[in-house]
């Protein structure tokens, strides 16, 4: 059985969480800008199944382990955090090589090959264990909405196949609108601000990681 009222407000609240902005849908946007969204679409779908991996893990107690091993999440954040200033200071370097290209094109010399990526899908995966808004959304979820069912497995399936189809459109969405820069803005000096851009949100959002305070017996919306 179905509490079709809760469920309602579930909904409501996966669309305004999926949609409102936060570290995926940024990279997202910058990407799609950077490098347009044919080749953002393994970061997208990256992003819609790396979430409802843990939701699901919210759902089986992801928060209790949480707490009962409280230095698992410390570890997580550092380890994140870590890896996404690394990606980076790559955007700085393929920021530099760009600009190099542009000064050095009226001299003939020979192109650099540019140093940043889009994410690929692993990676995708990987930084939604580590996104501080992702973890409390997905806590928040498995506690507040415990009443849609009684049935655990019907519950499962309502809760991650809305924020599976919240998820892709709103990471399509996102991408879609930084390509439609894409033609503008992705090459000569364009692509040294992208690049800049990109790296100053990864180095925005590990520190966001670390500062992150996430306590999943605590957690409400």
């Amino acid at each position: 059985m179905i509490d079709w009222t809760l469920f309602a407000a579930f909904v409501a609240f996966a669309f305004t969480s999926a949609f409102t902005p936060g570290p995926n849908n940024f990279m997202l946007m910058s990407s799609g800008a950077l490098f347009g969204f044919r080749k953002t679409t393994p970061h997208i779908m990256g992003v819609a199944f790396g979430f409802n991996l843990v939701m699901l893990a919210a759902l089986l107690g992801m928060g209790v382990v949480i707490e009962t091993f409280p230095w698992l999440l410390t570890f997580v954040k550092v380890a994140g955090a870590a890896w996404l200033a690394w990606l980076g200071v790559k955007f700085f370097k393929a920021a530099l090589a760009h600009k190099q290209k542009t000064t050095s094109s009226t001299n003939d010399k020979p192109e650099q090959k540019q140093r940043s990526r889009p994410f690929r899908f692993y990676e995708a995966v990987l930084f939604q264990w580590v996104n501080p808004k992702g973890l409390i959304m997905a806590l928040a979820a498995a506690g507040a909405y415990v009443g849609i069912s009684d049935d655990f497995k019907l519950r499962t399936l309502l809760i991650c196949g809305t924020f599976l189809m919240m998820g892709v459109t709103s990471a399509s969405t996102w991408a879609v609108a930084g390509s439609a820069l894409n033609r503008l803005m992705s090459h000569g000096r364009s692509a040294v601000v992208l690049n800049i851009i990109m790296g100053l949100l990864l180095f925005a959002t590990a520190a966001m990681i670390l500062m992150a305070h996430t306590e999943p017996t605590t957690v409400t919306i």
